[in-house]
């Protein structure tokens, strides 16, 4: 049960690079790493992943660009939480990788299509007897 709780919370938002998310752009044009005009893909309130050349990554919540810089609410450094949000930037010209939290179809409906399957399995094997006994 524990396993299905967890596939449906972690599975219909994931991070995907900013070149492949819709509105989709030729495959000749994406870059595998960052490149400044990325930034015009994303909005406010966007949740992204920012990994500098020094290998420091980061979770943000963007806001904007400001003074050659993504700003935004940080929530995450290097995979720990941080206790108090801070409300910093990263400089462009550190970023290596930058990617945003879009939902995952493909995931979400694996998801959600697992769950009746483990329950059906559930109670094949568990069957539930109903009787009456010692009457």
């Amino acid at each position: 049960m524990f396993l299905l709780v967890f596939l449906v919370g972690t599975s219909c938002k994931t991070y995907h690079k900013v070149d492949w998310i819709k509105p989709n752009i030729p495959v000749e044009e994406r870059s595998k790493y960052f490149e400044p005009r990325q930034l015009s893909r994303i909005s406010e309130g966007d949740d992204l992943f920012v990994l500098t050349k020094d290998s420091v990554s980061y979770d943000i919540t963007y806001s904007e660009v400001r003074n050659d810089s993504i700003q935004g609410l940080f929530t995450q450094k290097n995979n720990r939480r941080l206790k108090v949000p801070i409300e910093t930037g990263v400089p462009i010209s550190e970023i290596y990788i930058l990617k945003v939290k879009r939902v995952n179809f493909w995931a979400s409906f694996g998801a959600v299509a697992t769950i009746p399957l483990f329950v059906w399995a559930y109670f094949q094997m568990n069957p539930i007897r109903i009787g009456f006994s010692g009457i």
